[in-house]
């Protein structure tokens, strides 16, 4: 059941809808300026994917330390670390200690389990001499730059990098961050 119009409202039909309104168009120089905003996006954005344009680059440099590890889930909730070249046991990592390396391993790992890659592959932990430590999975092509993250995140991962673990760096040289 509809009601009656009450009496002082005045409902008026939409723009464009009034006999003899004209209709409501567009001007041709904003259309044209916006599809020349979007092809100038699309234009950018393929530069900078294919040529290089206004993207940041890791100028590569050569390694000072390298290893290759394992990591395997310990019986008691921790990480057990292996040196893939001797596969011996490097370290193990207390339950809920190193969050930040649990959450590195856990992104690289999701990778290669979509990709259907088991745990033989060792990932690389890798120091250039410019300062910067990587760890580095070649079997998805993957990396994480652990420099990128802080000193207490640099220092879990690079006590990985001796045979024998223990506090203060691998190496020290100052670390300089590419321009």
């Amino acid at each position: 059941m509809t009601q009656p119009p009450q009496p002082g409202i005045i409902f008026e039909p939409e723009p464009g809808e009034r006999p003899g309104a004209p209709p409501l168009t567009v001007p041709k120089p904003a259309l044209i300026m916006a599809g020349l905003l979007v092809l100038t996006v699309f234009i950018l954005a393929a530069s900078a994917r294919f040529l290089g344009f206004g993207a940041f680059r890791e100028v590569p440099t050569t390694i000072l330390v390298e290893r290759a590890l394992r990591f395997e889930d310990a019986p008691n909730q921790g990480i057990t670390v292996i040196d893939a070249t001797t596969n011996t046991v490097a370290v193990v990592l207390a339950p809920g200690s190193n969050g930040f390396l649990r959450g590195a391993l856990r992104a690289l790992t999701r990778s290669r389990m979509a990709a259907g890659i088991g745990h033989a592959e060792p990932f690389r932990l890798v120091r250039y001499t410019d300062g910067r430590l990587v760890l580095h999975d070649d079997a998805t092509r993957q990396q994480v730059t652990i420099t990128s993250f802080g000193p207490t995140q640099i220092e879990s991962f690079d006590n990985l990098l001796k045979t024998k673990p223990g506090p203060g760096p691998t190496v020290a040289p100052p670390f300089v961050p590419i321009q």
